[in-house]
């Protein structure tokens, strides 16, 4: 399939009109501002902005601009440059862009511009931190601005916030639109009425986008501060901003959990422990107790690790706290993975599988007569999928934003569940007996085959072992696993066993664990669950035979 040539243009067009229609409330004057003078400009002008816009970077060179669709680049660009779209390089203008300008640079035009403090032999990451540590700001562009004639785009917020306004993040761009055009994925078609913003008001947007800018600034700062500066950073920053927007706090917590991570790694256990205390989901109440033990506040790490354990927030931290609880009072414990991977049967296979282990369990099982497919968490993410699509796919939730949004954005938040908890049991209830539920699940499965979704990957054996499933476990079993992952989607829709087998008359679900593998508390959750609800499972230990 080819696009058309001027496919950009049409596309950043549909994004502005999108963003006007469900955003422009919102607006800022300077945005307003941008769009105003983005319409005066004349199509071939409109055009070439955007190639701008849509390139890595902020400074292009002028004389390597070539775009056969676009007529008269020269002309365009004084255009560009006439109406303050772009300019040429500049001192003390750009100095902001410093480090841009010489990522911009091609390692022999650094040598070139800068043959004085770097060589031949240099990386280009180690001329740019000498060109930085040696010369001036004002020295640096006036070499550069006299050797190699670059253009800088303006108008480079704007641009990025309205596409963050249109997306609702900042991981996605414009070649969403190139990959859908191309049939590469196709996006599950939600009528553009029932498409809702992202964000209700300015601050919440502004927000979201604040703390997106924080991941940046933590991981430029994070290989030059101090663990102690960082901390001060974060808290001078967690202070300015006691008011976050509820849409914009999951991704802070985050922050703060990456935060927390680094000054741990940098054994500042009591600043770390400050900064899990604010984050408030987990893995902080396990990071905690581990930094209060290292602390030796062993007192108050018993006291977290009792909590836990009446009331833990995952499988994870119940199952950390019990293994830990005994530990800080001095007592050797073995962990409750450890006790019941020790206890599992033993079976051989060749050395030539040591690092493919899960290929050589199914073959071992393939030889003895079974079929048997790498289920792990597919075939049961593949069931949920199906079975629950126009739920989660339901507009009336307020949870779409963009035509190409592959989930709903509240599908891993606590709330998931409870606003479609009446939906979710009713669709588990319809079906009576599992002839009625695989004729659902096919019938979704031909309507809505290669359709992008969050839990189906669309694979030649996924529907084999959907069916094996359905077919061969108890329907209220099903039920029941289908409820447990639907209310806590981040959680329990991983650790499932790695080996679907069956033959005519049984099935098995197998958990396969290398000599030097452990079994995560996940995966003990749902090894222990399955068995509570009659399903065939077990973990089997490897050997292997030389």
């Amino acid at each position: 399939m080819e696009l058309p040539p001027k496919y950009y243009h049409e596309n950043f067009e549909y994004l502005l009109s999108f963003v006007k229609e469900k955003y422009g409330h919102l607006l800022s004057e300077e945005e307003w501002r941008f769009l105003r003078k983005y319409y005066s400009l004349p199509e071939d002008a409109q055009c070439l902005f955007i190639r701008f816009c849509n390139r890595k970077g902020i400074f292009f060179r002028e004389g390597s601009l070539s775009y056969a669709e676009i007529g008269d680049i020269p002309a365009q660009i004084g255009v560009l440059k006439e109406r303050g779209f772009i300019q040429y390089l500049a001192y003390p203008e750009h100095s902001y862009f410093v480090k841009d300008l010489l990522q911009t640079l091609t390692k022999n035009e650094l040598l070139k511009c800068f043959p004085e403090v770097c060589s031949k032999q240099m990386l280009k990451e180690e001329m740019m931190h000498v060109v930085l540590e040696k010369l001036s700001i004002r020295e640096m562009f006036k070499t550069v601005s006299s050797t190699i004639t670059l253009l800088k785009v303006n108008f480079e917020h704007e641009v990025s916030f309205l596409k963050f306004l249109f997306f609702g993040n900042r991981s996605m761009d414009m070649t969403e639109f190139v990959i859908r055009d191309l049939g590469l994925i196709q996006y599950h078609k939600t009528s553009e009425d029932d498409l809702v913003a992202r964000f209700q008001t300015r601050k919440e947007a502004e927000d979201k986008w604040l703390i997106s800018e924080q991941f940046l600034v933590f991981e430029e700062i994070k290989s030059h501060y101090s663990a102690h500066q960082v901390y001060d950073w974060y808290c001078s920053f967690r202070d300015e901003h006691k008011d976050l927007s509820t849409v914009a706090i999951p991704s802070f917590q985050r922050l703060q959990l990456n935060i927390g991570r680094f000054l741990e790694r940098h054994k500042n256990y009591e600043l770390a422990l400050e900064v899990y205390e604010d984050a408030e989901v987990p893995p902080s109440r396990e990071r905690r107790a581990r930094c209060l033990a290292k602390a030796k506040f062993f007192e108050e790490a018993r006291v977290l690790c009792e909590e836990m354990i009446s009331a833990p927030y995952n499988v994870d931290e119940q199952y950390f706290a019990e293994f830990f609880l005994p530990t800080l009072s001095g007592k050797k414990n073995k962990k409750h993975t450890t006790l019941f991977l020790k206890e599992a049967e033993e079976i051989h296979i060749p050395a030539m599988y040591k690092h493919q282990v899960e290929l050589g369990s199914l073959e071992y099982f393939l030889e003895k007569g079974y079929s048997g497919s790498f289920s792990e968490n597919f075939s049961w993410r593949a069931l949920f999928g199906l079975w629950m699509w126009d739920i989660i796919f339901d507009p009336s939730l307020v949870a779409f934003h963009h035509p190409f949004q592959r989930r709903p954005s509240d599908l891993y938040l606590p709330d998931f569940y409870i606003k479609r908890e009446q939906q979710v049991e009713e669709r588990l209830l319809q079906y009576e007996n599992a002839e009625e539920l695989v004729l659902h699940l096919w019938e979704v499965f031909e309507r809505e085959y290669g359709t992008a979704n969050p839990f189906v990957v669309w694979d030649v054996e996924i529907w084999s072992m959907v069916r094996v499933l359905v077919t061969r476990i108890d329907l209220q079993a099903l039920r029941q696993i289908m409820r447990t992952m639907a209310m806590n989607l981040v959680e329990n829709s991983r650790g499932m066993p790695d080996l679907l087998i069956w033959d005519e008359e049984t099935y098995e679900l197998i958990e396969i664990k290398s000599p030097n593998d452990a079994l995560s508390h996940q995966q003990l959750y749902w090894l222990k669950t399955f068995q509570e609800l009659g399903i065939k499972a077990r973990v089997l230990r490897v050997k292997f035979e030389e």
